[in-house]
């Protein structure tokens, strides 16, 4: 009997199996403990990640950068995580307006390539959460464009919780912003032409009744690239950002205009025509032209020649700069100037006096300034020489 009782005493003095179970509750302890931590961590993790304020806004960057314009405007509206909008009954495009183009905007810049080429030129780009606004939270996206820092602030409301874990956010509404682009100076003779050009890379045409101008929406934060290109006026491209400051004032993108060179070629061609035309005319004073002779003796039609040499050369004074053209010069000036030509005319004849029947053969020089009304349009150029 003493044998059996040894038997059912271990050498830790305890009966056997009687440790166990205190093992197995202690190993479940420190499981269920780790997969607390572990269920934390990533909680903590997707809430960070995924439903907190600024992954929104990334959210928000992201169609932009894709150029997902639908996305991008669903989440501009005050739609949340996958485009649900709880203030607005799931319509995607939130309950307010302000996503709404300005009356004459063009949307060239709200899809696509032109959505994507706008946030394409934001470089460094951060995302950072700034000071709480009553329901919500200010998320701030730092960037920076040709070597300039900007900063866009969103508002990110707290829309409830999901899976009672995570917070879930959603934009306030971002407003539309305008970027109006016109040309710094406009000539008068070119009001109602159209402007070819290109914004973001994408061609449009720039009309008006007096010059010129477009209005362009677009979803901040972007960079608004635009150029002209016609046959006689062109603009090298200049860039205004559009951070969403003031939405409700249309941010100002001037174009440089010049003209490209052949408005210099077209006007010389017309001048040689219209000087071709004078000296063809066998006359003493050919009509509509800057020169001419006077004599009392007889002249034989055939043997009068003009020419005129050296031959003169049209140069194009440059449009005004800002605050030199149509913005800052008095109503009705005119930017298109051309200055004076200058060279000689010169004649040959023969003349026969009246009196004697002498012939007689006559060189006769004389200087030549001619004035000219120079007009240009994109697609259009007349130099008219005012003979006096």
């Amino acid at each position: 009997m003493g044998a059996c009782l040894a038997e059912r005493v271990n050498a830790h003095g305890q009966a056997p199996g009687t440790g166990r179970p205190g093992r197995t509750l202690a190993l479940w302890g420190g499981a269920a403990a780790l997969v607390l931590v572990a269920g934390g961590v990533a909680i903590g993790t997707v809430s960070a990640t995924v439903y907190s304020p600024e992954a929104q806004v990334e959210r928000y960057l992201d169609a932009l950068a894709s150029g997902d314009g639908a996305a991008a405007l669903g989440l501009a509206g005050g739609a949340g995580p996958g485009g649900d909008d709880s203030g607005a009954g799931g319509s995607g495009t939130g309950d307010s307006d302000t996503t709404a183009p300005s009356l004459g905007a063009a949307t060239t810049l709200l899809d696509g390539e032109p959505l994507a080429a706008g946030f394409a030129h934001l470089g460094d780009v951060t995302v950072s959460r700034g000071g709480e606004t009553g329901n919500g939270v200010e998320v701030e996206v730092g960037y920076r464009v040709d070597g300039q820092d900007h900063t866009t602030t969103f508002t990110v409301e707290h829309a409830g919780r999901d899976w009672l874990f995570f917070d879930r956010w959603r934009l306030a509404p971002v407003p539309l912003s305008t970027v109006r682009v016109a040309p710094e100076v406009w000539p008068a003779e070119a009001a109602g032409q159209h402007l070819a050009g290109t914004v973001n890379g994408v061609e449009v045409t720039l009309t008006g009744e007096s010059s010129p101008v477009q209005d362009f929406a677009v979803l901040p934060p972007s960079a608004v690239s635009v150029s002209a290109a016609s046959t006689y006026l062109e603009a090298a491209p200049v860039r205004a950002v559009a951070d969403g400051a003031d939405p409700s004032t249309p941010l100002p993108l001037a174009l440089p205009l010049q003209y490209t060179d052949a408005v210099a070629a077209e006007a010389n061609r017309q001048l040689d025509d219209y000087l071709s035309r004078c000296t063809e005319q066998q006359v003493l004073h050919p009509a509509g032209c800057p020169m001419g002779y006077d004599t009392l003796n007889r002249i034989p039609p055939d043997s009068i020649s003009w020419s005129v040499s050296p031959d003169p050369t049209v140069e194009v004074e440059p449009l005004p700069a800002d605050g030199e053209g149509s913005a800052g010069a008095p109503s009705g000036t005119d930017v298109t100037v051309a200055a004076a030509v200058r060279t000689e005319a010169r004649l040959t004849l023969e003349e026969i006096d009246l009196v004697t029947g002498e012939r007689r053969r006559v060189e006769h020089e004389e200087p030549v300034v001619l004035e000219a009304d120079l007009q240009v349009g994109p697609e259009s150029v007349r130099y008219v020489p005012q003979a006096p």
